[in-house]
């Protein structure tokens, strides 16, 4: 049960570190952290929000306790992507709030395709992107990102 003063936010530059210490943190624990995870983690203005995208953040008593951002890829298509929650509020369904807005985000935008990628070794979070309607499917084009073995397309539900 997440605390009730757990909220989400978009992108608030005061929050900027956040973003980039919550999921270089968790790149380092689960994977490598790639420069295209750099590039994007460093830049969030440039590479998310200015193309159309977004970063939300879960606050709780006004701090960042996880992130998830949206990229807009062009041409009705978007990526979730960053998802990190600080694992001292982990299991709490701060990752599944986050990841609501970003549907709610790409809905709103009129989206054709919302994907992500992933690796198969993570089962808590493979169980909630299923949960939430993402399906694996065979990637369309190349990977972003060389840790991820897995790729989800979202369906909205009928």
């Amino acid at each position: 049960m997440t605390a009730p003063s757990l909220q989400i936010h978009t992108y608030n530059p005061l929050h900027k570190q956040a973003f980039h210490d919550l999921n270089i943190a968790w790149l380092e624990k689960y994977f490598t952290v790639e420069p295209a995870h750099r590039q994007m983690l460093e830049n969030p203005e440039e590479e998310l929000i200015a193309g159309g995208g977004q970063v939300f953040f879960a606050l709780e008593n006004a701090n960042p306790v996880g992130t998830v951002a949206v990229r807009n890829a062009g041409n009705g298509i978007y990526e979730l992507t960053k998802l990190a929650v600080d694992p001292a509020t982990q299991g709490g369904g701060i990752g599944r709030k986050l990841c609501h807005a970003v549907i709610a985000f790409f809905v709103k935008a009129g989206g054709s395709t919302l994907y992500l990628e992933t690796h198969n070794s993570l089962k808590p979070a493979l169980h909630l992107y299923e949960d939430l309607g993402f399906e694996v499917c065979t990637n369309p084009g190349a990977k972003h990102y060389d840790g991820c073995d897995l790729y989800m397309e979202w369906r909205a539900p009928k």
